[in-house]
């Protein structure tokens, strides 16, 4: 899982990389060159999707996502427990549809083009949505069967 997850990260980083210099691309365009460019804007756009949806399953094995645990902590452990998996569940289920609501889209978007790139399709921006979600349900069902050191480290970590 480890090495999944440093693949999937490392990816992230090239297209938070590649967006940078579209970003920076469009600045020397349109500021010191005094042409606009609209090809830059939509690949910056398009490498901000697969960053953040490639970054989803990453955060998702380390359990950092942006979590408010405040109640949480105040349950006895065992409600603790079942509220985990109530959570985990709830989470799977709005993965997959992600997933599903993802490759239809993808399915039925393949004439549509981007407006400045008409040879990059608009399908293409769905692909990260399915890799992120596919990947993102493997490492939180993988999270979900460790459960007592997910919390145990959740304590640890809270605890000061």
């Amino acid at each position: 899982m480890k090495k999944l997850e440093k693949t999937v990260e490392s990816g992230a980083v090239i297209f938070l990389f590649a967006m940078l210099i579209c970003c920076t691309l469009q600045v020397v365009f349109r500021y010191i060159l005094k042409a606009s460019f609209s090809f830059p804007d939509e690949f910056a756009r398009m490498f901000y999707i697969w960053m953040v949806f490639l970054m989803l399953p990453v955060l998702e094995s380390r359990n950092e996502q942006i979590k408010v645990v405040f109640f949480f902590d105040k349950f006895p452990y065992r409600f603790r427990v079942v509220l985990y998996w109530a959570i985990t569940v709830l989470y799977t289920v709005v993965l997959a549809i992600l997933c599903y609501g993802s490759w239809t889209m993808m399915l039925t978007s393949t004439t549509v083009m981007f407006s400045s790139t008409p040879w990059l399709i608009m399908s293409f921006q769905y692909i990260p949505l399915i890799i992120g979600s596919v990947f993102g349900l493997t490492f939180v069902i993988y999270r979900a069967f460790r459960i007592k050191q997910v919390m145990k480290e959740a304590e640890d970590e809270y605890t000061v």
